[in-house]
């Protein structure tokens, strides 16, 4: 639920991450065929992935664990998403599994990385447009 939430907020700032010559590439850890369903409770129409396998969560050295999913920051944003009406839903992927935001540069150089630190920890848009220049 959380991470519909935030991929519902990057889905209304696409045009925003456009104009900077930005391309968004969102990656979870579900079935490929969940991502029809998660384009469509979150309104992002850019690049949708999947790692099944969590290569690139492990590769970028993303958290993972039960006792990474709990804290006060976890039960602020499930709150926020549940008036923002994204309902929890069938569980897609690995739920322990944490995310993070990584800008890479053209030249493959990486200009912004944040590592979650519990569930809900990601962030803002603001944050990340600033981070493009």
């Amino acid at each position: 639920m959380i991470c519909r939430q935030q991929v519902a907020e990057l889905a209304g700032h696409e045009l925003d991450f456009s104009k900077k010559k930005a391309h968004l590439a969102v990656i979870g850890n579900g079935r490929v065929e969940d991502l029809k369903n998660f384009r469509k409770v979150t309104g992002y129409q850019g690049t949708l992935l999947t790692d099944p396998s969590r290569e690139s969560y492990n590769l970028l050295q993303f958290k993972s664990g039960l006792a990474n999913l709990i804290g006060l920051k976890s039960f602020t944003k499930s709150f926020s998403a549940l008036k923002a009406g994204l309902m929890p839903g069938s569980l897609q992927g690995n739920a322990m599994q944490l995310g993070g935001v990584v800008v890479i540069e053209p030249d493959n150089s990486i200009r912004y990385f944040f590592q979650s630190s519990e569930a809900g920890d990601h962030p803002s848009v603001e944050d990340l447009l600033e981070a493009l220049g």
